[in-house]
């Protein structure tokens, strides 16, 4: 028995070793990594030239507020240069890990803890308070690991009249319902998903035929928009949520949560109602041009080009590195434009040329990647 016990409290201290250090078992692009097709790197447009930019970032539900985050202090700087031509969308994940608190019954008074919770999100709504830009957030399953969504959403609606700012919670639920919306804008549309509704059970064919909706709509009013696809959820990845694991720490947390909690796999790409998922929106998208699907969930910046084989959007684009602490490792494969493995985000600014991509991460002034998509 003594052995045993030894040799259990040397297994712990390794194992405790070893999340400490958390060595890498696997290359990351801890570094940029670019790898262009038919993309340009023609000249930057000038301000006069964007007729709207977006930023997109995710995964930023455990920001701080004092001091700001790094991420949202960078994002509303640029978003800061054009107001009324700068949207912002927040890709899921806004409050982690149990989304928008709740009180419970006799409860007046929010506790610590709560507030902690609370400032997560709020540190994201200052964004559009201090940039005066436009912000939309959509639901990620950490949202959702709430009761509802519905009082993040009733938040959002207060800050915005508190405080002057143009802040958004979208897709919205309506008597358990909550189907793809769009908004449109000049030179783009955006179609908010709500990817981990979709997910749970047997809402596969009415959140399709709402997304075919969506972008038929929008392809007859607005015939030369791009459109963009935001949602929580990516359909491909190289990262963790793809079974791409770089270092010790997330191979030991995901094998622990797949073999004690088999549902975790449900977050993953290779999960029987992801694949459903998957399939549907590459159904609707395919059959339209310049098409961008963007998405958090994966905690690192991304953007693919599908191959010539398949059909789905015109660009793949992943952004969730909202915070450092969690940032995971990514690697690459034939799609990949670029891939990049720090808290950072993502701007695209859509012009009478074209869509002009920029990828930022918190500690370089200038971008890590830039350069004209291929649309």
């Amino acid at each position: 028995m003594k052995k045993f016990l030894l040799s259990l409290l040397l297994i712990i201290a390794v194992l405790v070793g070893l999340l400490y250090f958390n060595p890498q078992i696997k290359p990351s692009h801890n570094e940029p990594y670019v790898a262009l097709g038919e993309e340009s790197q023609a000249s930057a447009p000038s301000a006069d030239d964007v007729i709207q930019r977006v930023l997109l970032y995710g995964d930023a539900g455990h920001s701080s507020i004092d001091p700001w985050q790094p991420s949202m202090a960078k994002v509303a700087d640029r978003a800061s240069q054009f107001p009324d031509r700068t949207t912002i969308i927040a890709l899921g994940d806004n409050i982690y890990y149990q989304g928008f608190p709740r009180k419970e019954a006799g409860q007046q008074e929010w506790t610590d803890d709560q507030l902690e919770s609370i400032s997560y999100l709020d540190a994201q709504l200052k964004v559009a308070k201090v940039s005066g830009a436009s912000l939309y957030l959509v639901p990620g399953n950490h949202d959702w690991y709430a009761t509802e969504v519905n009082s993040q959403a009733l938040h959002i609606e207060q800050y915005g009249r508190e405080n002057s700012a143009k802040v958004f919670f979208e897709p919205r639920e309506s008597d358990g319902i909550t189907l793809p919306q769009s908004v449109n804008f000049p030179g783009v549309s955006i179609v908010f998903v709500d990817s981990q509704w979709w997910l749970t059970g047997d809402k596969q064919h009415s959140s399709e035929a709402a997304m075919a909706d969506a972008f038929a709509s929008i392809r007859q009013q607005y015939p030369l928009n791009l459109i963009i696809v935001a949602q929580h959820h990516p359909l491909v990845t190289e990262g963790p949520h793809g079974g791409y694991l770089s270092d010790f720490r997330y191979w030991l947390i995901m094998n622990i949560l797949y073999q004690f909690f088999p549902e975790a796999a449900s977050q993953d790409t290779h999960d029987a109602n992801y694949q459903l998922m998957i399939q549907a929106q590459n159904r609707v998208m395919s059959q339209y041009d310049r098409v961008i699907h963007a998405a958090g969930h994966e905690h690192s910046l991304q953007l693919m080009q599908p191959l010539d084989n398949d059909s789905s959007a015109s660009y793949l684009l992943v952004s969730g590195a909202g915070n450092s602490n969690k940032v995971s490792g990514i690697w690459h494969n034939d799609r990949s434009r670029f891939a990049h493995s720090a808290e950072g985000f993502v701007e695209l600014d859509i012009t009478a040329a074209g869509v002009y991509f920029r990828a930022f991460s918190i500690d370089k002034k200038n971008p890590t990647a830039e350069f004209w998509l291929d649309l």
